[in-house]
């Protein structure tokens, strides 16, 4: 076998097993790739299935999103980021509506397609050197540092197998006597979207983690919540397991919060 070939073989095993497809609804799947943002998180793409094999790719808003949290913004009155984005988006053939990515393509095109949307994605993604003050620690680190300064026993980013073999991974695990509790961080309490996406992580956990105890974390220090309440009904209402939404500030005034003691 040529070399050549060989590599193609092993590429092709690895992207084969780190990409997951999991059906959603009827017509929307969701994408997790082993591609990763510019917070070290999987690059995660939504699938819709329109009438006569139509498909639209998009990215749900996060990639601008994200970006906007850290203080990149794209508007009239940043005109240099805003050229900057429409420059790779034009290029890839990409189209934006507000702060979502997505591609309306033929379902044939869906392999080339994909891989021009995760290209945009990660040259967007790259946009945050146009920030002259990113923060040095990001938010996981500065939760590292507390839980580290708390004494908490910990496992940084675990990972666990949920409803039909789809990895969902967390920030944290904090083990104590009656649970495990699983820690998502979220920097911006305000994006519902994240909110919503660990509801459904839990939901894909309930069979193989059914002892455990979700929290949220948010950066409520950087990102004041407007309304913390309305973050809690997120959890209540799509999700079966129970999910504290803690702000950090809490987290930190509250020696109790965040420990290896059952409450």
């Amino acid at each position: 076998m040529k070399q050549s070939t060989k590599l193609k073989n092993q590429y092709f095993e690895w992207l084969f097993k780190e990409q997951n497809f999991q059906d959603l609804g009827q017509n929307l799947i969701r994408i997790d790739t082993p591609f990763l943002d510019n917070q070290f998180d999987n690059i995660v793409l939504y699938v819709e299935v329109l009438s006569n094999d139509r498909i639209i790719i998009t990215d749900d808003g996060w990639t601008l999103s994200n970006l906007e949290d850290k203080g990149i913004y794209f508007n009239s009155q940043n005109k240099t980021n805003l050229a900057a984005l429409e420059n790779i988006i034009s290029h890839l053939g990409i189209d934006r509506r507000h702060h979502e990515l997505y591609i309306e393509t033929d379902l044939s095109k869906f392999p080339i397609v994909k891989q021009r949307m995760l290209q945009a994605i990660m040259q967007v993604n790259d946009l945050i050197v146009l920030h002259k003050n990113v923060r040095r620690n990001i938010f996981f680190e500065e939760v590292a540092d507390l839980l580290t300064k708390k004494e908490v026993l910990f496992v940084n980013k675990p990972s666990y197998a949920g409803k039909e073999g789809i990895t969902i991974q967390f920030d944290f695990s904090i083990p104590t006597q009656k649970n495990e509790n699983l820690i998502r961080t979220i920097r911006n309490g305000n994006d519902l979207n994240r909110a919503k996406l660990l509801t459904m992580d839990t939901q894909l956990l309930r069979y193989t983690k059914t002892s455990a105890e979700y929290i949220a974390i948010f950066d409520d220090i950087h990102y004041p919540i407007k309304n913390l309440k309305t973050v809690q009904s997120v959890f209540n209402e799509n999700s079966a397991s129970k999910i504290i939404a803690l702000p950090f500030s809490s987290a930190i005034e509250d020696q109790t919060i965040l420990s290896n003691k059952v409450s």
